[in-house]
């Protein structure tokens, strides 16, 4: 699938953090990483829970780190990599989202320069 064909949606958690669904995937940020992401401008970790089928037949989970989110280098955007895609979301929306005003905001799928 091409990062061009995913789309993605950026929403708050009920326990402060940021849920990032990205078709069938779901990722998190954390809500003690929002703080050094939009105020300090550091790269924070994207997690998911990752699940592998033991022997038994048993299904384990945990949580991983599957990417990361980033300030831009202008600090009008943040950027977020993870294993499904690499994403830009405008600052604004991300700040509406954060503190309530909005209920959402979309991930726009990020193309490296020189990509057609």
């Amino acid at each position: 699938m091409s990062e061009a064909a995913v789309n993605g949606t950026l929403r708050l958690g009920s326990r402060g953090g940021l849920h990032l669904l990205v078709g069938d995937e779901h990722y998190r940020v954390g809500a003690d990483d929002l703080k050094p992401l939009l105020f300090h401008g550091h790269v924070v970790p994207v997690t998911g829970l990752v699940a592998e089928e033991m022997e038994d037949g048993s299904v384990v989970t945990e949580t991983a780190i599957v990417g990361h989110a980033a300030m831009n280098v202008f600090e009008r955007s943040v950027k977020v990599f993870t294993v499904a895609g690499h994403f830009i979301v405008p600052l604004v929306s991300v700040q509406r989202v954060v503190r309530g005003e909005a209920a959402s905001a979309p991930l726009f799928p990020l193309i490296p320069e020189g990509c057609p």
